[in-house]
């Protein structure tokens, strides 16, 4: 006689399999929709069962950023050239780890991220800062800058904008009163495409860049 689908379950569980479904739910549901009970009816066990692995909600959520970032370090390739293409490239990798990984997001604006996995990407960002030519205090500040730059885009910003979105941008500003709002008013078309994107997302991080550049030149 075959065990119950819960003991058969339960068998092929591990702390980084309980993990890894947290993040798939928590990504694709977003947070809200994460709990224990959920979480337990998604992998076919009990409640309480999940309580073997993971002491508490926070303990869990916890593992879900470091299986998050653990699968945007996976097959990444080494970081080259000089300073600026490989802190470039770092926040384009983490961009595209925020856009798989939309709960990573979610979690940071509830709460810090200090999880040793985490701070990866602080200890590479600040490497590169250093290795350029920046003393402690400047490169902790251009790192900050950095950090906020990539988070708050992802969190502010769609992926890619849709027509959607383009064209309620597009009516509410075309609704405003051109003698209050003249410079909106002007560039209603050009602010309507700007509103999320990886385009946008580059022009924003190279201007970030040309920064450090002139401040590295002096």
């Amino acid at each position: 006689m075959s065990a119950p689908v819960s003991q058969r379950t339960r068998g092929r569980l591990s702390r980084e399999r309980v993990a890894t479904a947290a993040l798939e739910l928590a990504d694709a549901d977003g947070l809200e929709a994460l709990s224990m009970r959920t979480l337990a009816d998604r992998l076919g066990v009990g409640t309480m069962t999940l309580y073997g692995y993971y002491r508490n909600k926070d303990e869990l959520l916890d593992a879900v950023v470091d299986a998050a970032m653990e699968d945007g370090e996976g097959g990444a390739p080494p970081l080259e050239g000089d300073w600026r293409e490989q802190l470039r490239g770092l926040v384009l990798k983490a961009r595209r780890n925020l856009l798989q990984h939309p709960s990573l997001v979610e979690l940071r604006v509830r709460r810090p991220v200090l999880r040793p996995e985490a701070l990866r990407f602080s200890e590479t960002a600040l490497g590169i800062l250093r290795g350029a030519g920046l003393d402690v205090r400047e490169a902790t500040a251009a790192f900050r800058l950095l950090f906020t730059y990539t988070f708050g885009f992802a969190a502010l910003s769609p992926a890619e904008s849709t027509e959607e979105d383009r064209r309620a941008a597009l009516a509410a500003l075309a609704a405003l009163p051109p003698n209050e709002y003249p410079a909106l008013t002007e560039a209603r078309e050009e602010a309507s495409m700007a509103m999320g994107g990886e385009e946008v997302f580059e022009y924003g991080l190279e201007r970030i860049l040309d920064g450090l550049e002139v401040r590295l030149g002096r």
